[in-house]
Parts: structure tokens; C-alpha cells; sequence
């Protein structure tokens, strides 16, 4: 199965497993994985694969993620990323591991972190649709509390890049989702690999002006590498890198 996004926004707006799922909302940026503002067409698929972009000649076969500047808000999000590829990497990475949860208040704070100042009502405004779609994906209530110990992970395992223009890295990610309604359930109730490529801009004047990297929409169709498993020649040949050490 080869999850793929068509826009390079990532869609937060999730289903069950195998259906393919399309929001539109007008937007110009967002946070990666979650909201920007004139968002068009968001979606999802659990269907067939997209063009795979073959990985750069000499390119490591392993990546260890940047290290933030600073972290905000209650979950000690990651942010301030170097100005370099890897920084735009490293800051998609954390966007998406950090908007991606059953906690609607931490998805409304993620989503407002990660957002371009200009978006951040819209994304707001989603973040409500990412907790509802999780949430629903698992099998829980799509409001109210969550049982004790509920939660979703996201972790990067892969990732790919290159440069589309000055100050504009087009990143692909590869995440595990793992989730687990409540201590009450037998071991995780959800376990599925995504792939979804963002679009990542440098903006200067953000983080109290030390700049930093968000997520834009992409005008040209997004490529999506195929979903493989670390350490096999599918990985390799679909152009991942591995991820080692902390991820952000």
C-alpha cells in the first residue's frame, strides 16, 4: 500500500484505512502536516503509487536530523532550524510529528506554531479536523476526553529533498503512525506507514527574528515516493534515507 498526498500540504483530515479522503479550504500556507490557508484540495490516499523521484548521485544513505534552536509551548515543540536543507527537513519532520495527535488542544497549538503568521485563524481552524480524523481512524470518540492512556505517535523514518528554488526545499517524509486507544486495549489498536512530500520555505522574520522554516502549498503536482520498509532495497531504490538518532 502506498499512502500519498497530492498536495504538498499534508492532509490531516483523516479516515479508515483504505478510503481516500479530500477536504478543500482556500489557504497559502500552513503548517506542515497540518493547515495553511487557502489549502486546496487536501488528500490522502491508501491507494496507488505517485512518480518517485530517484535520490541524488553520492546522497548519504542515513540523515541525523537538525537540532532546534528552542522549543515553545506545553509539549516543548521544536523550533528555530538552521538555514540549510537539512534544517527545512528537519523542521517538516517536527511540524508533522507534533500536529499529528488525539489532543485537540496540543494539535491547535502545534497548528498555530507552525503556521504562517497570516494563517494561523485557518490553522486554528483545522486542528479540530486532524484530532476528530485520528481519532475516529482508531476508533474513539471523535470529542470529549480520551481514556486513559490513549495516544498517537509519529516518527520519521525516512526523508528525501531537494531544492525547488532560493529559500525553498521540497521535502518528503516517511512516518510510522502508531496509536493505542487506552491502557484497557492489548497492545497498539493502529500501525501504518505514511508517505507525503511538504513544500518548505525559509521565512526570516519569524522566531522573534532569528527566521525559521514553514510549510507552503505547492503549485506543481507533488511526488511522493513509494512507502518501504528501512534497510531494504526498496527503501534505497525509492530514494529514502534513513533517519538516525533523535528525531525533533
Amino acid at each position: 500500500m502506498s499512502p500519498t498526498v497530492e498536495e504538498s500540504v499534508l492532509d490531516v483530515d483523516l479516515g479508515p484505512p483504505g478510503r481516500a479522503f479530500r477536504r478543500r479550504l482556500l489557504i497559502a500556507a500552513a503548517a506542515a502536516a497540518v493547515i495553511a490557508a487557502a489549502l486546496a484540495g487536501w488528500s490522502l490516499l491508501r491507494g496507488g503509487p505517485d512518480p518517485q523521484r530517484p535520490a541524488a548521485s553520492g546522497a548519504p544513505a542515513t540523515v541525523t536530523l537538525a537540532t532546534p534552536s528552542a522549543y515553545r509551548g506545553d509539549a516543548g515543540y521544536p523550533i528555530g532550524f538552521p538555514h540549510t536543507e537539512l534544517g527545512a527537513v528537519s523542521a517538516a519532520a517536527a511540524a508533522l510529528e507534533a500536529a499529528w495527535t488525539l489532543d485537540p488542544a496540543q494539535a491547535e497549538q502545534a497548528a498555530v506554531l507552525y503556521a504562517l503568521p497570516e494563517h494561523r485563524e485557518a490553522a486554528r481552524d483545522g486542528a479540530g479536523a486532524t484530532v476528530g480524523g485520528w481519532r475516529r481512524t482508531i476508533g474513539l470518540s471523535e470529542e470529549g476526553s480520551l481514556p486513559e492512556g490513549a495516544a498517537l505517535r509519529t516518527r520519521t523514518v525516512g526523508v528525501q529533498w531537494h531544492n525547488r528554488a532560493e529559500d525553498q526545499v521540497q521535502v518528503s517524509l516517511l512516518v510510522q503512525v502508531t496509536a493505542t486507544k487506552g491502557v484497557k486495549e492489548a497492545g497498539p489498536t493502529y500501525s501504518s506507514p505514511f508517505a507525503m512530500s511538504v513544500l518548505m520555505v525559509w521565512r526570516p522574520g519569524i522566531r522573534d527574528g532569528t527566521g525559521d522554516w514553514l510549510n507552503a502549498p505547492d503549485p506543481l503536482p507533488a511526488v511522493v515516493p513509494a512507502i518501504a520498509a528501512p534497510g531494504t532495497p526498496e527503501f534505497t531504490a525509492a530514494g529514502w534515507k534513513a533517519v538516525t538518532g533523535p528525531t525533533p
